[in-house]
């Protein structure tokens, strides 16, 4: 091996960072698959311990217990119907902001399938259910990484952002 095949100090850090960064990414869309499957205990695997979840409108739901009763509870007519809703995310911006923390920003488009009660959508009716972003902190917890703190800005087609929101990433 020559010594330009090396990799330097730096660039083992870089690649470390790469490898963190793809996991984040990873649990980013674990979160969202098993939203839509409604897989909800193998949803609350993403999360922190103490968790905190901003959902604008549906309110500010801290720690699993909560977390997890409440999407029960918004999921209960559609519980045993996976993919009622699609959470489509895009544009995952990660950054690593220390050992074991990062803070990421990923566009959300939450299409339905059907409508929450489980009904049919009506031919020529948007099934588009928000346009939002969602603004993440997380941290690694023995090894792997969890969400620590939710928030979701939702933009479309009712704005509830939160006030301390920046477009500062």
């Amino acid at each position: 091996m020559s010594n330009e095949e090396i990799l330097s100090n730096e660039e083992l850090i870089a690649v470390r960072e790469l490898l963190d960064v793809e996991k984040i990414k990873e649990l980013r869309l674990q979160y969202s698959y098993n939203m839509d499957a409604r897989n909800l205990d193998t949803l609350m695997e993403v999360f922190a311990e103490g968790a905190i979840c901003g959902y604008g409108p549906y309110g500010d739901w801290v720690g699993k217990d909560v977390i997890y009763n409440n999407y029960k509870e918004t999921f209960k007519d559609t519980l045993n119907t996976p993919f009622v809703s699609m959470h489509v995310n895009t544009n995952h911006l990660v950054k690593v902001t220390g050992p074991g923390t990062a803070k990421g920003r990923v566009y959300l488009l939450d299409g339905m399938t059907k409508n929450m009660d489980g009904s049919d959508i009506e031919p020529g009716k948007s099934n588009f259910l928000w346009f939002g972003l969602y603004d993440e902190t997380y941290i690694k917890v023995k090894g792997e990484w969890k969400i620590e703190r939710m928030n979701l800005e939702f933009f479309w087609p009712e704005r509830h952002i939160s006030k301390d929101f920046s477009s500062d990433f």
